[in-house]
């Protein structure tokens, strides 16, 4: 009884944690820019950001205070694979990242869900700065 008893336990353990388990759509993404070129003008100063192709539906790349670079797929987590659903840097609150289709909420500096509909945090890439070019991947 005892056996049957953690057989069902390890049995239910098993099958119910792959029903809450969020995994984003698989983008393979190795880019290298200058941020000090005139195309990246909005990366030259902390506080700036821009838009670049790659990921799921686009990279949002930021340039926070402490002189680091933030890098995001630009797919909202609601729905990622829904080209309408992706993120902008909200022009009313600059620490906030929004949702064009499903007003879903992020707070720029972590990818943190604000305001749903969406549950997941934004999908952030790994960012490597020398100095003179920054690398971004995953």
């Amino acid at each position: 009884m005892k056996r049957l008893l953690i057989l069902i336990s390890l049995l239910l353990l098993v099958c119910g944690c792959d029903k809450d388990k969020y995994e984003f759509p698989d983008a393979y993404v190795n880019t290298f820019l200058y941020p000090n070129n005139v195309e990246f003008n909005g990366l030259h100063f902390p506080g700036g950001a821009t838009y670049i192709d790659g990921g799921v539906n686009g990279i949002l790349i930021f340039h926070d205070y402490f002189d680091n670079y933030i890098a995001y797929d630009r797919a909202c987590t609601n729905e990622p694979l829904n080209s309408c659903e992706q993120v902008y840097i909200n022009t009313e609150e600059s620490n906030v990242l929004s949702c064009h289709c499903c007003d879903s909420e992020y707070f720029i500096f972590d990818g943190a869900v604000t305001l749903g509909p969406a549950h997941y945090a934004l999908h952030r890439y790994k960012t490597s700065f020398d100095g003179v070019k920054l690398r971004i991947y995953n």
